[in-house]
């Protein structure tokens, strides 16, 4: 039983170093966790520390104590959110809040987007950006010192489309970023982009790879070697959620092939009939 519960691994977050870090984490007896992160050497604490947090579903993203102090520093009380907006927040998921305050004697609302987006170094921030009262106008649609065309404004107002800009830093310093339109917030909303470094299923993203997902579209990703042989997926990149989508292609191929199968033997049947 003892060696059961020492090979009991646990997806943990831990507070090291003002950051939370995502780990794992074993039970050495019953007060004790050993846990392994990838900034650190393995290293041990209890088990009811406030320093660490076990994962409670597989898409959570953030601590949620983590989570509870940025908001705080938004002016919102994650506890008073509804639980599926809580779930959404851990699980790095855009969230639309609407609070209200009382201002000069009238309440008075105020609508936020908020999305906790984390950085290997620096650890988490939350994302907040607050509705306007009027729709944005061409000529304050901008971004990161980028002023967006007409053309590219239109096709984000109007057509639902992304756009792939460039924008820079106070110092000049250039970067690729993703902008569209989001009614909700009657505003450009902007996203980190999608680079030809990143590993996508274990695969290096080429340019053009990238270009297209950063544009919204799909592109074929192949795991070359696996249990079952090569394996081919769509993969696509959401810009709101700032994840990879990935959809099996094998599955809809050989059903495909499992469904003319049988209409074409019937077909042969049938001319052998015939021409028997």
């Amino acid at each position: 039983m003892e060696n059961q519960v020492e090979n009991t691994v646990q997806k943990v977050f831990v507070f090291v170093n003002q950051v939370w870090h995502k780990g794992e984490a074993v039970s050495t007896d019953d007060t004790i966790f050993k846990i392994k992160t990838i900034n650190h050497p393995p290293f041990e604490m209890l088990m009811d520390s406030i320093h660490v947090e076990v994962r409670k579903t597989k898409d959570q993203q953030f601590a949620t104590a983590d989570a509870k102090r940025r908001l705080e520093g938004a002016y919102i009380s994650f506890e008073k959110l509804e639980p599926n907006i809580q779930e959404n927040i851990l699980e790095g998921k855009e969230a639309l809040i609407t609070t209200t305050y009382i201002k000069d004697g009238t309440l008075k609302e105020t609508v936020k987007m908020v999305q906790m987006l984390y950085h290997p170094i620096y650890g988490s921030k939350l994302d907040v950006q607050i509705k306007r009262t009027e729709p944005v106008k061409w000529k304050e649609a901008n971004a990161y010192r980028y002023q967006f065309s007409k053309e590219e404004f239109h096709a984000m107002v109007q057509e639902g489309k992304t756009i792939l800009f460039t924008g820079s830093s106070v110092n000049g310093e250039t970067f690729k970023k993703i902008a569209y339109y989001e009614p909700k917030l009657h505003d450009i909303r902007t996203k980190s982009a999608v680079s030809a470094n990143m590993y996508v299923l274990g695969q290096i993203l080429t340019a053009s790879q990238a270009e297209k997902l950063n544009q919204g579209e799909e592109v074929k990703i192949t795991i070359r070697k696996t249990q079952k042989g090569p394996l081919t997926y769509k993969v696509r990149w959401s810009a709101k959620s700032q994840r990879f989508l990935y959809r099996n292609c094998e599955p809809m191929e050989q059903q495909r092939t499992n469904m003319s199968t049988p209409a074409e033997t019937k077909k042969n049947q049938l001319n052998n009939t015939l021409n028997g």
